[in-house]
């Protein structure tokens, strides 16, 4: 039986949302999840998530600007041997959001149990695994479900270039400037990164749909933003959307 292929995206450490959303859609071995980047940083159990994921052939983290923030810290504390180095990349991801993250990796490498020279051997492994994890995650990813074609990014994408000749930068962090652009007419284009209450008129967190150009799908729920978000899943199987409040959660 073919499964369903469903994206979310920006968790932002929130891994009981994460965990219940799964539970709502019944995912099973036989579909295909998507997952935007942002899964770390700002909620309080990055870790949990990353190490979850990596349990499941059928789930695909894009990479997204959290994930690249720590990706740049993580290597300067790889190249110094020092975890805490106050590189201005390990300062940048900290001050964004990190600071959670953060302290998931001190709490997990069980830096107040081990000898030094212990936790030095068991950082530098986890580390550099963990990195190479993050510096090879995908930029984005073009499917086609039911003859639609579909782009997947976590920011959006340059209007004016091709796709194979984004920028880094731009797929990771561009905002209004893609999503108020046409792009190709020919695909549509799901994304995270700009939370939805920043784009719709009515400042909720549904799903946006591009209504001037046709071709846009705004998914991230502003998980970010703390109680006030929620997380969007929508199957592209038939564009059906999935809720779940961190306000309902909490309450459970």
């Amino acid at each position: 039986m073919k499964g369903k292929t469903y994206v979310l995206s920006d968790i932002h450490g929130n891994f009981e949302i994460f965990k219940r959303m799964l539970d709502k859609i019944q995912f099973n071995s036989q579909d295909q999840l998507y997952i935007l980047g942002d899964i770390c940083d700002r909620g309080p159990c990055s870790l949990d998530i990353y190490f979850y994921i990596q349990k499941f052939d059928n789930i695909t983290l894009l990479k997204g600007n959290h994930e690249y923030m720590m990706q740049e810290a993580l290597k300067e504390s790889i190249d110094h041997n020092d975890f805490d180095f106050p590189s201005c990349e390990f300062k940048l991801w900290s001050q964004n959001g990190g600071e959670k993250t953060i302290e998931n990796i001190r709490q997990y490498l069980r830096k107040k149990k081990l000898y030094h020279c212990d936790y030095t051997i068991v950082r530098n492994v986890f580390l550099r695994n963990l990195y190479n994890y993050l510096k090879n995650l995908p930029l984005y990813l073009e499917l086609t479900v039911n003859n639609k074609d579909y782009i997947l990014v976590h920011a959006g994408i340059d209007p004016e270039r091709n796709l194979d000749d984004q920028e880094e930068d731009t797929l990771l962090w561009i905002r209004d400037y893609f999503f108020l652009s046409e792009c190709d007419l020919n695909k549509t284009y799901i994304f995270g990164h700009t939370p939805l209450c920043f784009i719709n008129r009515d400042q909720s967190f549904s799903v946006w749909y591009d209504d001037e150009f046709h071709n846009k799908i705004g998914i991230d729920g502003g998980l970010a933003l703390g109680e006030r978000g929620q997380l969007n899943c929508i199957c592209l199987d038939d564009e059906q959307v999935f809720v779940l409040k961190m306000s309902e959660v909490n309450d459970a």
